[in-house]
Formats: C-alpha cells, structure tokens, sequence
C-alpha cells in the first residue's frame, strides 16, 4: 500500500501522488467519509512539496473523489463519484453559503463605517 513517488515516473509528481490516493480510494483502503490525510502529511509521506499535494488534491476533487472542506479533504464513495463531481465539481455549498454571509456582513460593516467617516468629514471641510 506504500506506493511512491518516482522521479523516474515522466509524469509530474501531483499526478503520481494524486493516481496513488486514487487507487487508495478505489480499493477501499481509504473508506468514504475519511479523512485523506493533511497536505503537510501527505507532503512528508509522498516527499513532495504542499503546493504538489494541492495540485493532487485539485486533481482528486475534479474527478469527484474526494470533497475538500474547511477541515480538510475526505474521500467520497467512488460510485458516487462521477455523478458528483458532474453535479457539483466538488463544491461545499453549505461552506460557500457561510462564507458568502460572512463577507456580506463585513462588506455591510465597511460600507457602515464608511459612511460615518464621510459624515463626520463634511460638516467641517472644504
């Protein structure tokens, strides 16, 4: 279960890391629902470097095998997989959704606060 990354391999690193989490997946050896690991762990296990693990995990994610959250990226059933990566291209809406109110609630509060600065401004200049 212990493939590696091989530097005689032509294809790049992000592939080879991303077909051997694949095959983990597939087999069963990473059930659905797990956690796949961190980038900083899969960085040491496949030593490469994060942002080729992230490119491993794009990789996972648009093939619909693994969903990414702000907790991390969990493998999804592989039978489900194709169905989902169509329907969703692995997006969390309900994350989306939250961070989508967050940032309209600080636009809000900007716009707010921006509006007190210009009527305080008004009275005493020009």
């Amino acid at each position: 279960m212990s493939a590696e990354i091989s530097k005689d391999d032509p294809r790049p690193e992000s592939e080879q890391a991303a077909d051997i989490l694949r095959q983990e997946i597939l087999r069963g050896d990473i059930k659905p629902g797990a956690h796949v690991g961190s980038v900083r762990d899969l960085a040491t296990r496949f030593k490469i470097s994060g942002m080729t693990v992230q490119r491993a995990l794009t990789i996972l994610r648009e093939d619909g095998l693994i969903l990414t959250t702000s907790r991390g990226s969990y493998a999804r059933d592989p039978e489900q997989a194709t169905e989902a990566s169509e329907a969703d291209a692995g997006v969390d809406l309900p994350e989306v959704l939250r961070q989508l109110e967050h940032l309209t609630s600080q636009v809000s509060e900007l716009r707010g606060r921006l509006e007190a600065l210009e009527n305080r401004s008004v009275p005493g200049g020009a």
